[in-house]
């Protein structure tokens, strides 16, 4: 949905570059030693720009009376660069879609070896303080390593495929080694629950669990520099963000004491069959777009035009593609999964404008032999 978003706002500013394409073929050159005809000029460009618009998303370009050679000439190269414009966003969105899921993955990664990252500087700490501490033979309290002797972390740096993970996505905190530095010494130190940590003299299995929790739940997400730091790293941190925190609790409720277990969870039990999916919804919702439009529109009329926000319109044409195209997936289903999309990313009247809709068309496009189900959805709609 957020890649169909982005979509429509490129086809916004394309058409607007278009025009500015036109203006400029029209501009006086003002390095020419003839007289300009400056209204002249400004008529044709107004006249390419109406032709343009009325042309642009048709096979043929629309005859109007009083178009000269060089209006025509204007509109057609206009077209031509609308177009190669256009193709370029769709490659880069479609491209950007998938490569994201990636980010969350790596994301996932990333935080798991930040919590590893923050032990490994309280060990760094506390060998450069006992340095400090050897000419008057004191040394530090054990306890003050305890997150460095931290069993469930112990188990995350030592897990092979955690390793193998990390290396594959060469995940790091390299070039972001003081951030690191400051949020330990800024935030994670003056935590209460880590205070009470270290004063803890022999933390159980299930304390050093609770604690690896807690830098998750209330440093990592919670944390203002932090999130603040994903968020510049991350387009779409704010929807990403939740998935990554269920990801992360799962990881740490897999940790068992006296085991190298790590449950590493992946973005889907079938990731090949999912990316194919959501490759094949969108290319197929933007090939289909103004022909769904159509349909929503003719069968809308006993809803206000207003509520028609422009994420209502493309939720409702998703799920349009998705019960035309996709016969296993059941239509109560697609209609309860766009429900819940529009609570996210939606207006507040979005839920009831997309149930009521939805329900309509889905009847309709049955009776009129457009919604084939098969399969699971045959079965799951009666």
């Amino acid at each position: 949905m957020q890649s169909l978003y982005a979509l429509q706002k490129c086809d916004e500013a394309n058409f607007e570059l278009a025009k500015e394409f036109i203006d400029d073929y029209f501009a006086p050159d003002l390095n020419s030693m003839e007289v300009q005809d400056k209204e002249l000029l400004a008529r044709n460009a107004k006249l390419a720009k109406r032709v343009f618009q009325e042309s642009y998303q048709k096979e043929e370009i629309a005859d109007t009376e009083g178009t000269s050679e060089e209006v025509r000439k204007a509109v057609s190269e206009a077209i031509d660069y609308h177009n190669s414009l256009v193709k370029k966003d769709h490659v880069f969105v479609k491209k950007n879609m998938l490569e994201e899921v990636n980010t969350l993955r790596y994301n996932y990664y990333l935080l798991l070896q930040l919590v590893i990252e923050f032990s490994e500087i309280v060990n760094e700490e506390a060998e450069n303080k006992k340095k400090r501490l050897l000419e008057s033979g004191r040394q530090v309290f054990a306890s003050e390593l305890n997150l460095y002797h931290n069993k469930a972390i112990q188990t995350l740096k030592n897990n092979s495929s955690l390793s193998n993970e990390l290396i594959r996505y060469n995940v790091s905190w390299k070039d972001d080694e003081l951030d690191v530095r400051d949020w330990y010494r800024d935030i994670l130190k003056k935590n209460e629950q880590y205070k009470e940590y270290l004063n803890n003299a022999s933390p159980s299995f299930e304390d050093d669990v609770e604690m690896v929790d807690t830098i998750v739940r209330q440093i990592i997400f919670k944390s203002e520099p932090i999130v603040k730091f994903m968020e510049e790293h991350d387009l779409y941190w704010a929807e990403n963000k939740a998935a990554l925190r269920s990801m992360l609790k799962k990881t740490i409720k897999s940790l068992e004491e006296d085991s190298e277990h790590v449950e590493l969870i992946d973005l889907s039990a079938n990731w090949e069959d999912d990316r194919e999916f959501f490759k094949v919804l969108f290319e197929l919702t933007d090939e289909h777009g103004k022909e769904y439009e159509e349909i929503i529109k003719k069968y809308a009329r006993n809803w206000d035009t207003e509520r028609f926000a422009m994420t209502d319109l493309i939720i409702l044409k998703m799920a349009l593609c998705e019960m035309i195209n996709f016969p296993s997936i059941p239509v109560k289903v697609t209609i309860n999964e766009y429900i819940d999309l529009s609570k996210n990313y939606s207006t507040q009247k979005s839920k009831t404008f997309v149930n009521g809709l939805l329900d309509k068309l889905s009847d309709v496009l049955q009776k009129e032999g457009k919604i084939r189900k098969s399969g699971r959805g045959l079965i799951d709609n009666k």
